[in-house]
C-alpha cells in the first residue's frame, strides 16, 4: 500500500543535519585537540618539575652542604625559603646529623610526594654524611593546571565549533536547501501524464553543478515516464516468455466477454504435463522451450478473436465467445494431437485439456471455469504417473546415449546391490528396490555437462562442486513419479559416507538409509574397477583394499565384509 510522505519539518532537514553532522565533527576534533594539548602540557610540566630537581641538587644542595658545614645557619634558612618558591614543591625539610630541623612551605599533606637527597661534605677524599634535605612536591598542583587549561582550551573549541556550524548549514541552505524543498514540494505536486512546465532553479546565477544535473534528470525522467506510461500498460497483459496473455488480462476479458451477445461462451484450459520433471533434468532453459512450443501450437489453432492466456506456470487458458460444446471439444481433440507431436529434449510433448461452456445468461462464468478446470485435472490426474514414468526411462536412455559407459555402470551397480541385499537377507520388496535404485542412481547426471563429466585431468571446485549435485538431481527426477518416492529416497543418500562426511547433507552411521549404503558399495567397487576417463581401472586386489581401508569410515563396515566374503568371495 502506498502512502503519502508526511508534511515536512525542520527535523526532516538536510540544513538541519548538515549543521548537526558539522557540529559534531568539530566536537570530535575538539576533544581530541584537547586530549593531545593536555598531554603534551602534562609532559612539559612535569619535564619542568623534574628539571627544578636537577637545578636543586646540582646548585643548591652544595650551597646548603656548605653552610651546614661551618654552622651558617642564616643563609641556610633563606635557600631553603629559596628553594620552596619553586613550582610544584610546597615544603622543604633540612635535617643535619644533630637531627636539627629548619623548614620552609607549607604544613606536610597526604598528596604531597617527598624527594630526599643525602648532603654529603667531601673532603680531600674522604665523604662524611652531614644530613639530608626532603622536598614535598605536589603532583595535584600539576594535575589542577592540567584542567583548568583542558577546560578553558574545550570551552573556546566548543564556541568555534557552534559558529563554524552554523555558517557552514547557512552556506548550505542558501546555496542548495531552498532549492530542495522547491524540488521536493514540485515532484510531490507534479504529474508528469498533464501538460506541466519543466523544473527550474531559482538562484541568482547559472552554474553547471550537481543541483542543475539532478533537475535536467527529473525534467529528463518526467519526459520517459510519460513515454512509457504506455508501453507499461501493454507490456502489463503480456506474458513475456510466450508472448501470449497473462492472467491479468484473462480475468479482465473473462467479464467482459461474460455477455449475452457472447453465448455460448466456452473456456478450455490447458495444463502442460512434465514441466518440473523436464526443469529437473534439462534445466529451466528447455522448460521455457517447452512452454514456447505449447504456445505456438495454441496459437495456430485457435481463431484470431480467440483470448489465448498463461495463467499459471504449465497453465494456459482460451476463452472462445460463440463458441458451443462441439466446437470446443473439437478444439481440444486437435491441440491434444498437434502437441502431441511436438518434442523437446527426444521428449514427447503431452499435456492435459478440459473444457466447458456457458449456455445460458443466468449461469455463474466462475462455476463453468471451475467445471472446466476440474475436468483438465481429471485427465491429469489419470495418465500422470504412466507419463512420468515413461519420460524417466527416455530420460535414462537419453543419459545412456550421451554417455554409453553409464549403461554398463548402472546395469553393474544394480546387480552388485541386488546381491549384496539378497545376502544380508533383505526382503524382496527391498530387493527389487535396490534393483531399479540401482539403475536409476546417476540419472541426475543428465543435468550435468559433458565436458565435465568427460573430463580427463583434475577437477576442480566449481566442477566438483557440481557433480556433487547429481543426487539432487536425480532425487527431483524421480521423486515426480509417486511410485518412484522410495527409490528416490534411496538415490538421494547414495554418497552419504559412514563417518557422516558425505554429501548432500551429511547423516552418519546408520542414519542413512540401508539400501543407500548398499548402492555406495556397490557404486564404489565399479567404479574402481572400471576405466574412467581421469584413471585406469584398478585390479579387483586393488579395490578389495580400498574397500577395507574404507570400511568404517567411507562404508558401512558390515556391508563392506557381507559383500567381500558373500559378493566376491574374498
Amino acid at each position: 500500500m502506498i502512502t503519502s510522505p508526511r508534511e515536512f519539518s525542520w527535523k526532516d532537514s538536510t540544513t538541519w543535519k548538515v549543521f548537526l553532522y558539522c557540529f559534531i565533527a568539530f566536537l570530535l576534533l575538539a576533544i581530541v585537540v584537547t586530549i593531545i594539548q593536555s598531554f603534551i602540557l602534562y609532559r612539559n610540566e612535569h619535564q619542568h618539575l623534574e628539571n627544578n630537581l636537577l637545578q636543586i641538587k646540582e646548585i643548591y644542595v652544595p650551597f646548603l652542604v656548605s653552610s651546614l658545614w661551618i654552622t651558617d645557619y642564616e643563609p641556610l634558612q633563606r635557600q631553603i625559603e629559596g628553594i620552596a618558591k619553586f613550582n610544584y614543591i610546597d615544603r622543604v625539610e633540612v635535617h643535619d646529623e644533630d637531627q636539627h630541623l629548619w623548614v620552609a612551605g607549607k604544613d606536610v599533606q597526604e598528596f604531597q610526594e617527598p624527594v630526599t637527597y643525602k648532603l654529603i661534605y667531601t673532603y680531600r677524599d674522604t665523604e662524611q654524611d652531614i644530613g639530608d634535605i626532603i622536598l614535598y612536591t605536589n603532583s595535584e598542583q600539576i594535575k589542577s593546571v592540567i584542567i583548568d587549561n583542558a577546560y578553558s582550551l574545550f570551552l573556546i573549541q566548543l564556541l568555534l565549533a557552534f559558529i563554524l556550524s552554523s555558517i557552514m548549514a547557512g552556506a548550505f541552505y542558501i546555496v542548495i536547501g531552498k532549492n530542495l524543498i522547491r524540488i521536493a514540494r514540485f515532484i510531490k505536486t507534479d504529474n508528469p501524464g498533464e501538460n506541466s512546465h519543466p523544473l527550474t532553479l531559482q538562484r541568482n546565477f547559472k552554474i553547471r553543478d550537481e543541483l542543475q544535473m539532478l533537475i535536467d534528470y527529473l525534467n529528463e525522467m518526467r519526459q520517459r515516464i510519460k513515454n512509457s506510461v504506455q508501453e507499461i500498460k501493454e507490456l502489463s497483459y503480456h506474458d513475456q516468455l510466450t508472448g501470449l496473455y497473462n492472467r491479468r488480462f484473462f480475468e479482465e476479458e473473462l467479464k467482459r466477454l461474460n455477455t449475452e451477445r457472447n453465448l455460448p461462451l466456452s473456456i478450455l484450459m490447458i495444463d502442460v504435463n512434465g514441466l518440473k520433471l523436464i526443469n529437473d533434468a534439462f534445466g529451466h532453459k528447455a522448460g521455457d522451450q517447452l512452454l514456447q512450443k505449447v504456445a505456438r501450437v495454441i496459437k495456430t489453432e485457435c481463431r484470431t478473436d480467440d483470448i489465448i492466456s498463461r495463467i499459471g506456470g504449465d497453465e494456459f487458458v482460451i476463452l472462445l465467445p460463440k463458441t458451443d460444446k462441439q466446437q470446443v471439444a473439437s478444439l481440444g481433440e486437435r491441440l491434444i494431437e498437434e502437441i502431441q507431436n511436438e518434442k523437446i529434449k527426444n521428449l514427447s510433448v503431452s499435456a492435459s485439456i478440459g473444457w466447458e461452456t456457458k449456455k445460458g445468461d443466468k449461469e455463474d462464468i466462475n462455476s463453468v471455469f471451475k467445471r472446466a478446470e476440474d475436468y483438465m485435472y481429471s485427465k491429469k490426474a489419470y495418465k500422470k504417473d504412466s507419463q512420468r514414468q515413461h519420460s524417466l526411462q527416455i530420460i535414462l536412455n537419453t543419459l545412456f546415449t550421451k554417455e554409453s559407459r553409464e549403461r554398463e555402470h548402472a546395469r553393474r551397480v544394480s546387480d552388485l546391490s541386488v546381491a549384496i541385499g539378497v545376502a544380508l537377507g533383505l526382503s524382496e520388496s527391498e530387493v527389487k528396490e535396490l534393483k531399479i535404485a540401482g539403475q536409476y542412481h546417476d540419472i541426475g547426471k543428465i543435468a550435468l555437462q559433458e565436458d565435465i563429466l568427460n573430463k580427463k585431468g583434475k577437477l576442480t571446485d566449481i566442477e566438483l562442486k557440481e557433480i556433487k549435485r547429481h543426487p539432487e538431481l536425480s532425487y527431483n527426477i524421480l521423486s515426480s513419479v509417486n511410485e518412484f518416492g522410495p527409490i528416490a529416497e534411496i538415490v538421494l543418500y547414495h554418497h552419504e559416507r559412514w563417518d557422516g562426511k558425505g554429501y548432500p547433507s551429511g547423516p552418519q552411521g546408520e542414519e542413512i538409509p540401508l539400501q543407500s549404503r548398499i548402492i555406495m558399495v556397490a557404486d564404489a567397487y565399479d567404479a574402481m574397477t572400471d576405466d574412467r576417463p581421469y584413471r585406469k581401472a584398478l585390479s579387483k586386489e586393488e579395490a578389495v583394499a580400498q574397500l577395507k581401508k574404507g570400511a568404517g569410515s567411507q562404508f558401512d563396515p558390515k556391508i563392506v565384509e557381507v559383500f567381500l566374503k558373500k559378493v566376491l568371495s574374498v
